[in-house]
């Protein structure tokens, strides 16, 4: 029995240190692979997770971006295709001017009012805006912000901790309603002598390929509490408002010194019209009543006819010279004319202004006079009624020699000044079109050229920033107004 028991009794012995060596060796690579597995995990995970919040930060500055910029109303400025620290300025769809660009230093991009913008995401290691004309052509640099119809903003996104890096992009369409092609060009803000309330003017110019209408615009200045709304000039004006493409517009006061008048009295507010000779006399009356500036007119209620004329020198230091002048009929048109022509002392015609029927509204006949300057002559109106009734009436007849291009359009502001008069030290001249949306705007300093030394502030490029200074320098003696700096 006790050898039956020995049978069935194992004997166990101790592993070998060649088995323990062995089984630890196994159980190491085991779990060896095991953490290398949990790291790879944790790595794939975390690389996943940053990725994916670089990612949403990335797209949702692109969207704020891609949001704002389509509402935006203009473009002040914009850097270079080139530059990966890029910056965007321009006016919001509130009128307020704010910024989007790259903190090279941090690397954050930024956004808001130039001077005080916060932070909206980082790990940027690049931000370039290409931006686009009319015709989908790059605007090299320096970037014309104003030829801009599209941006595109390409984001470069890099975390270097987990070295991720990636480009998110997107384009914008600007709104065309918001496209506006008009320029400060030139301004006289301190001129040399005389009172700078009606030597002040400011010019504007068309850059467009198109005529502009300015009816309905505005011109502010930094002491004014309310716009000026632009219109005709209502002395040297013609009547029009529109600056044609590739033109100028110059708006002076009322009452101005910039057009040197040689016409004495031809708004006829004065009490008399000795300057005038009629033949024959009685048919020329000053009236008031429906007059087309002031509340005096030149009528003649005569039939057949009947002419006046006045005698002036037209002197030859100016670089334009106008004849300008306003009529109306109340008779039937059909049974009127009038001829406004240049003579000599002789009575000799030397050049016709306007010959043809009158008009039943206050109409304006312009003609270049510059043909006469250094000579005496005269300023000759022959009107004819043929019929008993109605009358023939003429207001605001000027020739004036200036300083103004002869093809410029003569712009005057409601209140009969410049804004409020522009500040000889610093100001800001805003123009802001029917839309309420600013054109352009300029905040010059005195540093910039122009001061008081009788040359004007002139703009280097149209297409260049408005608030550069290095875009600005002084003019010639009197300017260029109404032509190419």
């Amino acid at each position: 029995m006790q050898k039956e028991l020995k049978k069935h009794v194992k004997c166990y012995r101790a592993f070998t240190l060649i088995e323990v060596i062995l089984a630890t060796v196994m159980v190491a690579i085991v779990s060896t692979a095991m953490v290398g597995m949990i790291y790879s995990n944790y790595n794939s995970w975390k690389f996943g997770s940053g990725r994916s919040t670089l990612l949403q930060d990335g797209r949702a500055v692109l969207e704020q971006m891609t949001r704002v910029l389509r509402q935006a109303k203009n473009f002040t400025s914009v850097t270079s295709p080139t530059d990966q620290a890029g910056q965007i300025t321009f006016t919001d769809v509130d009128g307020v001017t704010q910024q989007f660009r790259r903190n090279a230093s941090t690397s954050e991009i930024e956004y808001g009012e130039p001077g005080d913008l916060s932070a909206l995401a980082g790990y940027v290691s690049g931000l370039v805006f290409t931006c686009y004309d009319a015709d989908a052509n790059s605007l090299a640099a320096p970037v014309n912000a104003r030829k801009i119809r599209a941006v595109h903003i390409a984001q470069t996104l890099t975390d270097p901790v987990n070295s991720l890096s990636f480009t998110l992009s997107d384009r914008v369409f600007v709104q065309e309603d918001f496209i506006t092609e008009i320029v400060i060009n030139e301004i006289m803000y301190n001129p040399l002598g005389g009172s700078e309330a009606v030597n002040e003017w400011v010019e504007l110019y068309n850059l467009s390929d198109s005529a502009i209408d300015v009816n309905g615009w505005t011109i502010w200045t930094g002491t004014q509490n309310s716009a000026d709304p632009l219109i005709s000039h209502p002395q040297f004006g013609d009547g029009s408002t529109t600056i044609p493409a590739n033109g100028y517009a110059v708006i002076t006061a009322d009452a101005t010194d910039v057009y040197t008048e040689l016409i004495t009295n031809g708004g006829f507010e004065a009490a008399n019209i000795s300057a005038w000779i009629r033949n024959p006399g009685s048919s020329w009356t000053r009236t008031t009543g429906n007059a087309h500036g002031g509340t005096r007119k030149l009528e003649s209620t005569v039939s057949g006819t009947t002419s006046v004329y006045q005698q002036i020198t037209i002197p030859s230091s100016f670089n334009s010279y106008l004849f300008i002048f306003w009529e109306k009929t109340t008779a039937p048109v059909a049974q009127t004319q009038i001829t406004a022509t240049i003579r000599n002392t002789s009575d000799v015609i030397l050049a016709t202004g306007y010959s043809g029927q009158m008009n039943s509204g206050w109409t304006c006949h312009t003609m270049n006079i510059g043909a006469f300057a250094g000579q005496t002559v005269r300023i000759y109106f022959a009107a004819n009624k043929a019929t008993g009734s109605g009358s023939l009436t003429l207001d605001d007849v000027s020739a004036a020699a200036s300083y103004v291009d002869i093809n410029a359009i003569r712009l005057g502001v409601g209140d009969n000044r410049i804004g409020s008069g522009l500040a000889n030290n610093t100001d800001i001249v805003t123009v802001v079109n029917n839309n309420s949306t600013t054109a352009d705007s300029v905040t010059y300093v005195n540093t910039w050229g122009g001061n008081g030394d009788g040359t004007s502030l002139s703009r280097i490029s149209s297409e260049w920033p408005s608030n550069d200074a290095s875009n600005w320098t002084s003019g010639p003696i009197n300017g260029t107004p109404g032509a190419v700096n």
